[in-house]
């Protein structure tokens, strides 16, 4: 079983020890209050830096269409720190104690015996002690504080902490290659103009203005001369064709028309005919009533006779008039086929220049189709060159303009708050001080009698009799006064 004393028990204890909680609360106390009256005084002075970013001290020189980034709060971070630790550095640090004097700053170690090295050291180990940067977490301004037992001094060395900042911030951010920046600025210009040389030479040599126009150009006249020939192959063909159709219809016609006869003696050859067919039919109809021998057979026979006669008589003439004249279906055939002839002839002229033209075109784009690659490589490579002759050119003039801002040391951190000469002390706090100590003494005084009640063992009451030896007690004896 745990033995869990209570409040009277514990205010007996310290009742016991208190000779003991006042001894250790009075030495706390006194040591709290010897410092208080020894310690030195330490005058605080400060200073504020804010930093501006993005506020056009180094102009922009980069004038293209897309917009450039802001920083981020990385950057700003990184930027913050970085003026920080420059602010610590101890290069920095040792300027400030050699401009201000290191006797007059800290006169107990110049009055040292060890070397000058040595005592240069402890005075920036000192310095730094009593050097506080502060960086704001939501902010981008540094506090800086210092603190020195003489108010002038503390002042005076923070001011002397910003200027040395300053010209120390534009010896660390000055560009140490801006030789390196303007030749090589300078070497992709040569390489660019050799570029853009032999690129014009190409084009020239080849008569090549733009490649990619001239060969869209080239193809929509192919297209259009390739139309054209179709349409005038396509007039030959059809001309080729009606004169071969003409040439075949004229195989088929004679130059000479047999029925060429005029209209009347057509119509006195077809009377003949058809009295003869007449007199055929009677004679034919009368043979059933008359003999062969009578007279009106021999009148019909004589007149049958004489029409046959006249019937070819008529016929032979029409013949031998009509082989005599020209069949004028058959010249006018004759007509169109000469025509379509020449027809023909004449339109074969159109498709020979339209082939030539053609070809010329074809063999124009093949050229140019071979030197495509030549073309695109030295096009390229002047876009390549003239791209990087403008990034080392932009580098080259931001440099130029930084090392410029540098020389005036023109920084990007702005004073805020001017460093002042404190009126009164910073350091020791002694409100605070004081109050830290009266809890000391309490928190020290409480465990020194915590401390001697555990490691003392002897039985004070029947309770710890009962609880250390768990034995009856049968009887106690009071003590008498």
């Amino acid at each position: 079983m745990v033995y869990q004393p209570s409040l009277r028990d514990n205010i007996l204890v310290f009742l016991r020890r208190k000779t003991l909680f006042m001894l250790v609360c009075g030495v706390v106390c006194l040591a709290g209050g010897a410092y208080l009256l020894l310690k030195q005084p330490l005058y605080l002075s400060s200073a504020s830096l804010v930093l501006h970013f993005d506020s056009q001290t180094v102009p922009d020189i980069d004038r293209t269409m897309i917009p450039s980034q802001l920083q981020g709060t990385n950057e700003h971070r990184e930027i913050l720190y970085s003026d920080a630790d420059i602010l610590h550095s101890p290069e920095l640090i040792r300027n400030v104690i050699q401009t201000i004097g290191l006797a007059k700053l800290y006169p107990d170690i110049a009055s040292g015996p060890q070397p000058e090295a040595r005592k240069m050291d402890l005075a920036v180990q000192a310095f730094t002690s009593n050097l506080v940067v502060d960086v704001g977490l939501q902010s981008d301004v540094l506090n800086l504080s210092y603190l020195h037992p003489s108010a002038t001094l503390a002042r005076d060395a923070v001011q002397q902490l910003l200027n040395q900042f300053y010209a120390q911030e534009a010896a660390v951010y000055a560009n140490p290659q801006l030789h390196f920046a303007e030749a090589e600025a300078a070497n992709a210009k040569n390489k660019l103009n050799a570029a853009q040389t032999a690129l014009a030479n190409f084009k020239a040599s080849n008569q090549i203005a733009d490649l990619p126009q001239q060969v869209s150009q080239l193809l929509q006249s192919r297209t259009d001369v390739q139309s054209r020939l179709s349409i005038a192959q396509g007039t030959v063909l059809e001309a080729k064709q009606r004169q071969d159709a003409l040439q075949e219809l004229l195989k088929t016609i004679p130059a000479n028309v047999n029925s060429s006869a005029t209209g009347e003696e057509y119509q006195a050859a077809d009377s003949a005919e058809s009295r003869l067919d007449e007199l055929r039919a009677k004679r034919s109809q009368l043979a059933s009533t008359y003999r062969s021998d009578s007279p009106v057979f021999r009148q019909l026979d004589a007149q049958i006779d004489a029409l046959s006669s006249a019937a070819r008589q008529r016929t032979g003439e029409s013949r031998s008039r009509s082989a005599s004249q020209p069949n004028t279906v058959y010249q006018s055939i004759k007509t169109d086929y000469l025509r379509a002839a020449a027809q023909a002839t004449s339109a074969q002229q159109p498709v020979d220049v339209l082939t030539q033209q053609l070809k010329q075109i074809n063999d124009r784009l093949n050229e140019l189709e071979a030197q495509q690659n030549n073309y695109d490589d030295l096009t390229r490579q002047v876009q390549i060159l003239s791209d990087t002759y403008r990034s080392l050119a932009i580098r080259y003039e931001t440099a130029r303009v930084e090392a410029n801002r540098n020389a005036e040391r023109i920084s990007a951190a702005v004073l805020i708050s001017q460093p002042q000469v404190p009126t009164q002390p910073a350091r020791p706090r002694r409100k605070l001080v004081a109050l830290a100590t009266v809890f000391a003494a309490l928190l020290l005084g409480t465990g020194s009698v915590l401390a001697m009640e555990a490691f003392d063992d002897r039985f004070r009451t029947p309770t710890d009799v009962t609880r250390i030896l768990r034995l009856p007690v049968l009887a106690t004896f009071a003590r008498d006064a």
